[in-house]
């Protein structure tokens, strides 16, 4: 198996574990509720920003709400750390991200694209290494050409379908994944400009 394929393998494959908490809840083990404010407009059934006040600090919903939930267009950034914040932005589904929306994990990782019942799922771009990242700070396109990204069909937080998997170096991997596994045919091209077909079964390589 090619060395960068297993690695980058491993590596989404514990990202998927830690990042498919509900958006009210992305930490495994998450700070206690201190309290809820409607710091401005209407938290209820229209446009309004809700603070949410827990041990490490302070997160913030501003969007349109339905019924209570976030509901139509919202940010929604979490506290994953007293000096670190996760955030998402996008369409939301009574509480639910439902649509496409970007989600930043406060670190280094970044997901662009399509989820459906709180989980990437449909067509997306997932960067790793994005360094203070902010808001169109860079393009999608020169993510893709200058960190290590995974662009392709997501089912269920898993990359599933048609899929490439790039790294900075300009080598890439274009083929057909099954649940985080190649799966299928794809091609691998070397930064040298040549290029090998192969064949995988479940992560297994065949020819």
């Amino acid at each position: 198996m090619n060395l960068k394929i297993a690695a980058a393998l491993t590596l989404f494959s514990a990202m998927a574990c830690v990042s498919t908490a509900s958006a009210q809840n992305w930490l495994v083990n998450p700070p206690a509720e201190l309290s809820r404010e409607c710091a401005y407009g209407d938290c209820e059934d229209g446009y309004g920003i809700l603070e949410v006040r827990t041990e490490i600090g302070t997160n913030r919903y501003e969007g349109t709400f339905q019924d209570g939930e976030f509901h139509g267009q919202g940010r929604y950034e979490v506290m994953v750390s007293r000096s670190a914040r996760a955030y998402y932005e996008g369409d939301w589904v009574m509480g639910v991200r439902e649509g496409r929306g970007t989600y930043w994990n406060g670190v280094s990782d970044l997901y662009i694209g399509q989820w459906q019942n709180d989980l990437r799922h449909g067509r997306g771009a997932y960067f790793f290494g994005v360094q203070d990242w902010t808001p169109n700070k860079h393009s999608e396109h020169w993510l893709q050409n200058n960190v290590e990204n995974y662009t392709g069909e997501f089912v269920e937080d898993l990359y599933e379908g048609d899929g490439t998997y790039r790294w900075p170096d300009g080598e890439r991997y274009e083929g057909e994944f099954y649940a985080n596994e190649k799966h299928g045919n794809g091609t691998f091209y070397y930064s040298t400009g040549s290029r090998r077909d192969q064949y995988w079964q479940y992560g297994r390589f065949i020819r």
